[in-house]
């Protein structure tokens, strides 16, 4: 048996690449597969023996907001894949050892969607260090009839396209509070409907909207499979009109019941829109995805997320894991004192994603602060404050 070499994907490795994918992952085109891993922002990790690869793990860099305008650049795994006959030799725990190098430079967090805690793949992630920061939930109606108003044709992703802009303009109004999603940049809407995930599902995507006076009030895009629920892609409307949201989702409702199928969405339970669904009758399913992250450079990470507090402008804030340790603020000049927030793990990576509340983790001596005078604690948790997350399927690989 040869020896095997982790290493970044290489262009000429699209052929071996391609192979292990399809035999792991529903078909996609060779093309489609070049296309894809051809792009600036999508990479591999990859394991080679003898000249074949045995493991992959494809990677798409984003623009991920963690709250409002406060964005990172993150990786998001996806198409994970080791062969059969190399699986629980650690190959994949090596791939990911790997691209926390080669991608350190590039990104700011090492990302993942994930299902199945009780999976070895959830399992895999996590002993890699990689920490949940949100749980979705699948919600379905199965009687979309009873519900479903019609809202007129639907708007074909060509039409999506040509509007780019005024939907990421209602994605903007809608999630002023929130993080959680990729940021909706040039380009978002035709990447996702043509994204890796997106050719191996197949079908075909659509919006419904609501307009006045020809400017976009709000919209819904679906994804439309032959004899599969129509799925909830992404949702949104301006200021987070729940009224509005209910005229869309009756409309979304209307055309499942069309094509004689549910209706499926994945959402918070404490999400702008969760109310409505449940309100038309939506029935929730366990807890499915999360997102999980690993931070691949620390200090870089929370220099971005620290909102300046003038309790702690010379103060030096340093945070102590039983794995990390790192400067997360250093004042101008010399500090005038310094404290010391000693958690675990898990917790540094959801605070410094802005997905943890210190004060009450401090309160209950879940968290500590070596150090702390009267109104640090409170301080800190502004400086990194915990966000409400609103996912969106679309965003999904």
């Amino acid at each position: 048996m040869s020896e095997i070499v982790i290493r970044e994907f290489q262009p000429d490795d699209i052929e071996s690449f391609h192979a292990l994918h399809d035999a792991v992952f529903p078909p996609v085109p060779f093309e489609e597969m070049r296309r894809w891993m051809a792009r600036d922002d999508v990479t591999a990790g990859v394991a080679v023996e003898g000249g074949r690869i045995v493991g992959e793990i494809p990677l798409h860099s984003r623009r991920f907001v963690l709250r409002p305008g406060v964005i990172v650049r993150v990786a998001f795994e996806h198409s994970v894949c080791v062969d059969e006959s190399m699986r629980g030799q650690g190959v994949g725990t090596r791939i990911q050892d790997a691209m926390k190098q080669f991608m350190r430079d590039r990104i700011d967090v090492l990302t993942v969607y994930r299902g199945g805690e009780r999976s070895a793949a959830y399992n895999h992630y996590d002993k890699n260090g990689l920490t949940d920061c949100c749980y979705v939930r699948g919600w379905q109606h199965d009687a979309p009839g009873t519900v479903g108003e019609p809202l007129g044709g639907l708007l074909p992703v060509e039409g999506i396209l040509e509007r780019e802009e005024q939907f990421a303009a209602t994605m903007a109004s809608a999630n002023e509070h929130a993080g959680g999603y990729e940021q909706r940049l040039p380009g978002f809407y035709a990447t996702a409907f043509t994204q890796l995930e997106a050719v191996e599902m197949g079908g075909d995507f659509a919006a419904l909207t609501v307009e006045r006076d020809g400017r976009l009030l709000g919209h819904c895009i679906l994804s439309l499979r032959e004899q599969r629920p129509v799925s909830v892609m992404e949702l949104a409307t301006r200021g987070g009109d729940a009224a509005m949201a209910l005229r869309l989702l009756r409309g979304a409702c209307a055309v499942a019941a069309e094509r004689g199928v549910a209706v499926a969405a994945e959402l918070h339970d404490v999400g702008t829109y969760t109310p409505v669904f449940e309100a038309l009758g939506f029935r929730p399913q366990p807890r499915g995805n999360m997102i999980m992250a690993c931070p691949l450079d620390w200090e870089r990470l929370a220099n971005i997320v620290w909102a300046p507090q003038g309790e702690l402008s010379g103060v030096r804030v340093r945070v102590w894991t039983p794995q990390e340790e790192f400067v997360a603020h250093e004042p101008g000049g010399v500090p005038s004192r310094e404290i010391t927030v000693e958690l675990k793990h898990y917790q540094a990576v959801r605070w410094l994603m802005c997905r943890l509340d210190l004060r009450p983790l401090v309160a209950q001596e879940i968290a500590t602060v070596r150090g702390a005078r009267p109104g640090d604690v409170e301080a800190l948790s502004r400086a990194i404050p915990f966000t409400p997350w609103e996912y969106q399927r679309i965003d999904h690989i």
